[in-house]
């Protein structure tokens, strides 16, 4: 191993940390993608995750717009509580179209989950390099996420998969549940819920 090389090991080490990561059980489907398919899969992921996540998004654009929705509140309480109706409302037509594009029940499995990538025990165990595509399903909220991930070489223990195509908007997702479920486990062991 060259300088170099062990130079991008601890490059990709680091990143591989940036992001914090909890146990979790998550609703899971993950499907091989040949290494003959690996292309076509990559150029049709933005609108296929696109409709899978779409209340990732809305999610995302309301919180873009927080600051502007604080002035609202501030000024006019009244049209802001109606505009938070609407918001619910889009929110659950948004779900509705989910559930409706996904008919697939996704299994429980328990997961090591970071906004990066996850592991998890996997038998038998994807080849390392190999392409997965990943569907998550975060719960309880049920935030659906479409991802494609790459199996990371790992000389024994769970299976580490790095996402390697993975909107803003999803990933955002992941980081509101790890910090929701973080936040219901230190209430729990406080005994405030």
């Amino acid at each position: 191993m060259t300088m170099h090389d062990q130079g991008d090991l601890e490059r990709q080490e680091r990143e591989r940390r940036r992001f914090f990561r909890i146990d979790d059980t998550v609703g899971l489907q993950l499907t091989p993608i040949a290494a003959a398919d690996e292309a076509q899969m990559i150029a049709e992921f933005s609108e296929r995750s696109a409709d899978i996540g779409l209340l990732n998004e809305l999610h995302a654009i309301r919180d873009q717009a927080l600051p502007q929705r604080r002035k609202l509140e501030y000024k006019f309480p009244t049209v802001a509580a109606y505009t938070r109706v609407l918001e619910r409302q889009i929110e659950m037509l948004a779900i509705a179209f989910e559930s409706r594009q996904q008919g697939i029940v996704l299994e429980l499995q328990p997961v090591n989950l970071s906004a990066q990538g996850m592991s998890l025990a996997l038998d038998p165990p994807p080849a390392p390099g190999s392409l997965l595509e990943i569907e998550l399903q975060l719960l309880p909220e049920g935030n659906r996420i479409l991802t494609l991930g790459r199996v990371l070489e790992r000389d024994e223990g769970p299976s580490a998969i790095e996402f390697e195509q993975l909107r803003d908007a999803d990933r955002e997702a992941i980081v509101r549940h790890i910090h929701a479920l973080q936040l219901r486990r230190l209430r729990q062991e406080n005994g405030l819920d």
